[in-house]
């Protein structure tokens, strides 16, 4: 049976190609599903340690994005999300940060950087199976900004990389008015003053409608793409 299913998949390339798609598709759902079923059982401890580092290092951080949506909208963990995202500020960044952040058991695992770390950071680490990313925001103002990174439309990652030399840029630009202790699974972290305007600036005004179709490179309303800009991507895993 095993050659005759060998012989008819090299006979009929679509079948193989299908056959190949089921399973890296099924694959995918169930890497998605115990990253999230991992993160929302441990996510809580997590961000506790976290907090544990920055007060350490005695450096200024938020809750940023899913994290931040999660913590205003949910009051907890967005139910479909697998990581936690933090901010904080560029000139904060020093290597400190990953020595103590090692020393707590994390594992540096991706960094993208923008004009050898001078325009623009984000660096992710990784605790028991779980993510964070650090995003690093430039204070401007009475706004700030911050960076995600992709391939080119209709290339791959590493053709993009291959092909520009770096990923493309997408900056988001957030009103500025400080921060603030709330209360978030029973701890106080900090996030931004005006939350509300800081999520609408991103997601829209109808932040509170849920949508796991949400997608920052299409959908962000405060987004642009820097065309003078390329993100330089390493890979520590």
């Amino acid at each position: 049976m095993k050659e005759y299913m060998r012989v008819m998949l090299k006979k009929n390339k679509f079948l193989s190609i299908g056959i190949k798609f089921t399973l890296d598709n099924s694959i995918r759902k169930y890497i998605k599903y115990r990253r999230n079923k991992i993160f929302l059982e441990n996510g809580r401890m997590l961000l506790s340690q976290i907090k544990l580092i920055f007060d350490e290092l005695n450096i200024q951080y938020w809750l940023e994005y899913g994290t931040l949506l999660g913590a205003i909208r949910d009051k907890k963990f967005i139910q479909h999300d697998y990581d936690i995202d933090i901010g904080l500020f560029l000139t904060d960044y020093n290597e400190e940060i990953e020595k103590v952040f090692k020393r707590y058991g994390f594992i540096k695992t991706k960094q993208y950087s923008i004009d050898n770390k001078l325009y623009g950071l984000e660096e992710s680490y990784r605790y028991k199976g779980i993510d964070i990313d650090l995003f690093y925001f430039t204070l401007c103002g009475n706004k700030m900004r911050s960076h995600v990174f992709k391939n080119e439309e209709g290339k791959s990652w590493n053709k993009t990389i291959i092909d520009n030399g770096g990923l493309i840029v997408n900056e988001m630009t957030f009103p500025y008015t400080g921060f603030k202790k709330i209360n978030f699974l029973d701890t106080e972290y900090f996030v931004p003053k005006d939350a509300d305007g800081h999520l609408k600036s991103f997601y829209g005004n109808n932040y509170m409608i849920k949508d796991k179709s949400w997608n920052p490179h299409t959908m962000a309303k405060n987004i642009k793409t820097l065309e003078d800009k390329i993100g330089v991507f390493k890979n520590y895993e």
